[in-house]
This record gives structure tokens, sequence and C-alpha cells, in this order.
């Protein structure tokens, strides 16, 4: 059985993954393990011990994925580098997710009603998901049909979206 990202991690483990992408929205820039270390330990109350123990964690069990640069570039379900997969959240910031798939599980990841504008992976042509309080309220094409797959058949899912 696959567990979804959120159970895979503790709960101290979950607060700084979050963090990190929560930072990642703000800042719209994709958060860096060692010049941004200072102010996420600062923020979650934590020592560098635990902060370089926990992103060890989350990398090898692939809640983050990171650069040769030590950029966090993917971390579920956020990417930090463009791709065609734009989320709007209700209170108004701006992202990309990993794929089409992760835009929508963003509604759940952030609590918050969004708007998800993607495009098809056969044709190209654009594809609008509204998710209101974790329901689909509305999407286009009205034959718009989503393909899913367990995370656990793929080792590095943040390159295979």
């Amino acid at each position: 059985m696959t567990q979804n990202v959120h159970q895979k991690f503790t709960e101290r483990e979950n607060q700084l993954r979050l963090y990190v992408i929560q930072f990642t929205i703000d800042r719209q820039r994709a958060f860096h393990l060692e010049r941004d270390e200072e102010e996420a330990v600062c923020a979650l109350q934590m020592s560098h011990e635990e902060y370089e123990k926990i992103i060890e964690r989350l990398i090898e069990r692939d809640g983050m994925v990171i650069d040769e640069e030590k950029n966090v570039n993917f971390i579920y379900p956020i990417s930090a580098l463009e791709t065609s997969h734009r989320v709007v959240l209700e209170d108004g910031r701006q992202f990309f997710a990993m794929c089409a798939i992760d835009a929508i599980g963003s509604a759940f990841t952030l609590h918050q009603n969004t708007e998800i504008f993607s495009e098809c992976a056969g044709c190209g042509k654009p594809v609008y998901v509204k998710i209101k309080s974790g329901e689909v309220e509305s999407y286009e094409p009205k034959t718009l049909q989503a393909l899913t797959f367990p995370l656990g058949e793929i080792s590095n899912w943040a390159g295979s979206c």
C-alpha cells in the first residue's frame, strides 16, 4: 500500500516540509538548503542538527528533490521550477505544481480552495479545474479525464510528471 506523502513523515518532519512549501510559494523561488537554513531553524525553533537530520530524511524518503546546488526544486506537490500546471490559491498566491494531479492535491495539502490552469498531456489543450471545499466544483473541458498511478511504481516521482 502506498502512503500519501504526509503520512511518510513525523509531525516534526512535516513541519519543516510544509515550511519549505510555504517558503517556495511566498518567495516564488526554490528554498536553498544552506542559505535559507537559518530562517527555517529560527521559525521552527529547531537546532541545526535537527534540521540537517530532517532534511536528510526528506530527501531519502522522496519528500523533496534537490539539485546539485542544494536548491529544493520539488517538494510535493510544489515545483520551484516553471511547469505547465499553475495553481492559484484562494488567498491569491500562485505556484507551479509538479503535475496536474499534484495541482489537484495541493488543495488538500494547503487546505484552500484552488483553481488549476494546466494542459492536456496528450494534445496540449488548456485544462481548468476548480476545487472548492474539497470537491471539484467545475472543470473544462467537460470531457476531462485524469489518469494516476501508485507512487510506489516509480522511484523518483518528481521526474516523472
